[in-house]
């Protein structure tokens, strides 16, 4: 029996160790020819996204600060996180950490799934949510999960264990919701359902004094973390720019109200208003959000045991709080279903505890039920030719046209920002002012940005009025066509960048373009009054199939 009890554990340490070295998109091993190791990662494309918390965290050790000296919305610790992984060794500094994150996660998802079913069936839920969050972006989403599985462990034992919860593990919880609070707020549901079932039991208990040591105890928690972060930007002084970006504009500002579709896009595919593409979204991202609300609420009806029933109707609870808090702004939500792995695991944990009593008796339909329930995660077990592959397929769904000769493998579409970024940290000093739009550029070439204000100047950005930083220019809602004068800033004195970077021809895009219209490579983005600014005041120095770089002719300008 204890040789049966390893395996299981040697199973799930091996399904971790499989998800760190090749679901983590930050590994240096991710690819089959991996690049070497604790390296810059040079064959692994990551999320737009990661390039912004990897530029953002790579400016800390220079000495800037994160709301001051560049603008991002996310938490200060995500950036610190980042800071520190890139001390360690960059890219793969911040792996490691994610790595040591994941087996975190592992460890509290197989401890609270062992609260409720067998060891068997606890192995593979927690395997199953470490491989399916694993696949998510590098950011606050994928970075909060440890803290949030963390959390939902005390969270258990408190529902079975009689309403009490002991004074360390009340303050880790604090220490977590702050850390979650510092990364992203809108992941928070599973505290607000924690904290409410705390007050509650205790009134109803009438254990007045147990409730004010606990609270004091999630508050001292909650300190050790805020504090030492409030210090530090109050030092560096960018307290008020991170009241302003992070709270201000977090709250009142970031997105629109969201249609209806957008949280019922979470349990039902919309297949009628976004074609069969939202539906295969939706079976890849989605697929256990109705699933699990349902055997929430059906076991919520059917259990005896009040404790466990109570613990099922809070489950369900904060499944739905955190979809509210997910779409709450309207904003895209394609990978947002990862930080919901607290909600999927104890779902998961009674669905194979289920399949696993099932297969005693009809093992044909067991098998059935376990391949439906995990399907959605396999996609982690494909290697990089079979999703070259597919990124091939899709390419020429778009334009049957395409020449994809030129992909090299593994393939990356962000090939030319790399080449780019070579260039500039061969070509120019480190303090030189260079301007454009791409993070991934700055990060690979180790330069920083001359405008604090990077982003896509052709998208809608949700700015109303005053951008939340004082000190930056106001802006209204950008226009659909490029503007030089809002893509390409000036410094306070005037001066103009040495230089800039223009994403004159966009590569292969998959789907449409933001008219609807079918992409085509090499497609212009470039505006007639960018092109003519340009040809005025900058002369042409380097070019590859989609970037041009300009350097400012010696001329003073006008």
């Amino acid at each position: 029996m204890k040789t049966k009890y390893l395996g299981l554990k040697v199973f799930l340490i091996g399904v971790v160790c499989f998800a760190a070295v090749f679901n983590l998109e930050t590994s240096p091993f991710r690819y089959l020819v991996p690049s070497a190791p604790f390296s810059e990662c040079p064959d692994n494309q990551l999320a737009g996204d990661t390039y912004v918390y990897l530029y953002v965290g790579g400016l800390i050790p220079k000495g800037l600060m994160p709301y001051r000296d560049f603008f991002d919305h996310k938490g200060p610790l995500l950036y610190l996180i980042m800071a520190l992984g890139i001390c360690i060794g960059r890219v793969a500094g911040v792996w490691l950490i994610q790595s040591v994150f994941l087996f975190a996660s592992a460890y509290f998802a197989y401890k609270t799934a062992r609260l409720l079913t067998s060891r068997a069936a606890s192995v593979a839920a927690s395997s199953l949510a470490v491989m399916w969050y694993s696949l998510g972006e590098t950011g606050p989403d994928t970075l909060a999960v440890p803290l949030i599985l963390a959390s939902l462990y005390s969270f258990v034992r408190f529902m079975l264990n009689g309403y009490t919860i002991g004074r360390l593990e009340t303050f880790g919880v604090g220490a977590s919701f702050a850390a979650v609070l510092l990364m992203k707020m809108n992941l928070i549901s599973l505290w607000i359902v924690f904290t409410a079932a705390v007050v509650v039991s205790s009134i109803a208990g009438k254990k007045y004094m147990f409730l004010l040591e606990r609270v004091a105890l999630f508050l001292s928690g909650a300190a050790t973390i805020v504090l030492p972060v409030l210090a530090w930007l109050w030092s560096k002084g960018a307290f008020d720019d991170f009241v302003r970006v992070y709270l201000k504009f977090n709250l009142t500002d970031y997105g629109d109200p969201p249609p209806l579709g957008n949280n019922l896009l979470f349990f039902i595919p919309m297949i009628f208003r976004h074609t069969a593409q939202a539906a295969a979204h939706w079976a890849l991202y989605f697929f256990y959000n109705l699933p699990a609300l349902l055997v929430y609420l059906f076991i919520f009806l059917y259990e005896k045991n009040r404790a466990q029933k109570i613990l099922y109707a809070s489950q369900a609870a904060i499944l739905l709080l955190s979809i509210h808090f997910i779409g709450a702004k309207g904003f895209h939500f394609v990978y947002y279903c990862y930080p919901m792995t607290a909600d999927y695991l104890i779902f998961f944990a009674l669905a194979f505890g289920f399949i696993f009593r099932l297969a005693a008796r009809r093992r044909v339909a067991a098998v059935a039920l376990f391949l439906l329930l995990t399907a959605p995660a396999l996609r982690a077990l494909a290697v990089p030719p079979v999703t070259d592959w597919a990124k091939c397929r899709q390419i020429l769904r778009s334009n049957p046209e395409a020449d994809l000769s030129t992909l090299e493998r593994p393939i990356r579409f962000d090939r030319p920002a790399l080449d780019l970024a070579r260039y500039l940290r061969e070509n120019t000093s480190p303090d030189s002012r260079i301007n454009g739009v791409g993070c991934s550029v700055y990060w690979y070439a180790d330069r920083v940005c001359a405008c604090p204000l990077l982003f896509e100047p052709e998208a809608k950005l949700p700015y109303r009025g005053q951008l939340p930083l004082s000190r930056f220019r106001p802006l209204s809602f950008l226009p659909a066509q490029k503007s030089f004068k809002l893509t390409f800033y000036d410094d306070e004195d005037g001066n103009s960048p040495e230089y800039i970077f223009e994403r004159r021809h966009r590569n292969f895009r998959i789907g449409k373009n933001r008219i609807g219209e079918k992409s085509s490579p090499g497609e212009i983005e470039t505006s007639p009054e960018i092109e003519q600014r340009l040809a005025a005041d900058y002369e042409l120095i380097y070019k590859n199939e989609q970037y041009d770089l300009y350097r400012l002719k010696s001329r003073p300008r006008e």
